[in-house]
């Protein structure tokens, strides 16, 4: 049980730490965002696929009006040409990487410091904030669980 007390440790270090005004822009871009494209790469896509499957629950559209690219290095090269249409927002830890010069908001998780392996620790604090997001969104939009449930597949 240490091991999860450690994870759980650090998940609350790096999520705890996102700028709230940074994730109320991120929010009021979803809630305005016509149609929504979320793209990432090995595990982090797993993590925007979940995020992609929760706005479609939400009854959100998606498209590229709003491109939110979930890359732990920034290193994503495709979604710099598939953000010209609209929009982009970069959920990272490295604030510094060229995609983030590239893109409209970009959302920091501090999560480079990590005794799990590889990069466990940004793609579980960025399904968590993710997760947070639909929260939000679901008081914002007024939209309850049930309707939600209406949307699954």
């Amino acid at each position: 049980m240490d091991e999860i007390s450690l994870i759980l440790k650090e998940l609350k270090k790096a999520v705890g730490k996102v700028d709230k005004k940074k994730t109320k822009i991120f929010v009021n871009e979803i809630a305005n965002a016509k149609s929504i494209l979320v793209v990432g790469k090995g595990r982090s896509g797993y993590v925007g696929q979940s995020f992609s499957m929760r706005l479609k629950h939400l009854g959100l559209k998606t498209g590229q009006d709003l491109v939110i690219t979930i890359s732990g290095s920034g290193k994503i090269k495709q979604t710099i040409k598939k953000n010209k249409k609209g929009k982009s927002v970069l959920i990272t830890m490295n604030k510094n990487c060229v995609l983030a010069k590239k893109s409209d908001l970009v959302i920091e998780l501090k999560s480079k410091k990590s005794k799990q392996p590889m990069r466990s620790l940004f793609e579980q604090s960025a399904l968590i904030y993710l997760d947070s997001i639909i929260i939000i969104l679901m008081e914002k939009l007024k939209i309850s669980e049930k309707e939600m449930w209406k949307r699954h597949d």
